[in-house]
């Protein structure tokens, strides 16, 4: 009898490992992943904001950003991004809010505290290593850390 009950067994594992399954993946890159906006730079006064204590956080997944203040003070905001030849390009801001379904976003200041000042922004990549990323828009130079 247990010789029956240990075949199946023994086929199913003998399959599994051929079973198909899709995953998404990324030519991102160090970009992928969880950033912690440690500074903002304002260009024309050259003033700098140091930002590591604030909770302000930028995940890249495939062509998502979503831009997160976990304090919960601003409201989390999914992004399209597209990062190539030195440059990244934000757009498409919507309200992150899967219960209710994501909100197209209208007011523009709600991406100022995540250090975005348009509805679609291209940045310039000064640097991106595994564990550190600066990048600058006409108006700002952002720097992170990788968490």
């Amino acid at each position: 009898m247990k010789k029956y009950i240990l075949f199946p067994l023994i086929l199913f594992a003998g399959i599994l490992p051929f079973v198909s399954c899709e995953l998404e993946t990324s030519d991102n890159g160090d970009l992928d992943g969880f950033w912690h906006l440690v500074r903002i730079d304002t260009l024309d006064t050259q003033g700098t904001c140091d930002m590591k204590q604030e909770r302000i956080f930028w995940s890249f997944q495939k062509d998502l950003l979503h831009v997160d203040d976990k304090t919960g003070m601003n409201s989390s905001i999914l992004l399209r991004f597209n990062h190539s030849s030195g440059s990244l390009t934000l757009s498409d801001p919507y309200i992150y809010d899967r219960g209710a379904g994501d909100i197209k976003l209208e007011d523009v200041s709600m991406l100022y505290p995540f250090g975005i000042n348009a509805m679609e922004e291209k940045f310039n990549m000064i640097h991106l290593s595994s564990n550190h990323m600066i990048i600058e828009s006409p108006m700002l130079r952002l720097s992170f850390k990788k968490m």
